[in-house]
């Protein structure tokens, strides 16, 4: 139970947004058996990519390969590939248990936006906080520089002020995520 360290285990994968590919995917693998992700629950219209929609784990009822255990991009290569650090004191099995928990629990939205709201990647971020994972320094990169149509302000600040315009939907690496929701907290938790 030495902490930190990094888990071998777990395969942290994240796929950038990027305009006319994608809204870009994070989700995580264990053992190369299971893996989680959140995705909305329905197909998106423009409408929807920002005012949001219901959300669900492994994208069930949208992928026909999707399950409860299983992402539908499971064994796919992501843009950015990983192991976490566990900063928590725990078993490799609690940990896995944790993970599990965390997922097969969790209900909230998913939406699309310039600050922080629920999609796959603060999903994936809330889950390392809940279970005692972080990315570890040198994985910071891989959250990615946020909206792709935002990007060119992004560098013109950074051109101007000298300092890295952090994008406004992910917390800054080190802090934990916090957002509200319309309910008024990050997501919720079957009791």
């Amino acid at each position: 139970m030495l902490v930190p360290r990094t888990v071998e285990f777990i395969t942290v994968k994240r796929n950038v947004a990027l305009a006319g590919r994608s809204y870009g995917h994070w989700w995580v693998e264990l053992d190369n058996d299971e893996s989680y992700g959140w995705w909305p629950s329905r197909p998106v219209r423009l409408d929807q990519l920002f005012r949001g929609l219901p959300g669900v784990l492994n994208g069930l009822g949208l992928h026909h390969d999707a399950t409860p255990t299983r992402d539908p991009n499971h064994g796919l290569p992501g843009d950015f590939e990983f192991h976490p650090i566990l900063v928590a004191a725990c078993t490799d099995e609690d940990l896995r248990n944790r993970i599990r928990s965390f997922a097969g629990s969790f209900a909230g939205g998913w939406r699309w936006s310039t600050r922080q709201t629920m999609n796959c990647r603060i999903w994936q971020l809330a889950m390392f906080d809940a279970v005692g994972l972080v990315d570890g320094t040198g994985n910071y990169h891989t959250r990615g520089s946020g909206c792709p149509a935002l990007a060119p302000i992004r560098r013109t600040v950074t051109r101007v002020s000298g300092r890295r315009l952090w994008p406004r939907n992910l917390p800054q690496p080190g802090r934990r995520v916090g957002i509200a929701t319309r309910s008024g907290s990050l997501g919720s938790r079957a009791s």
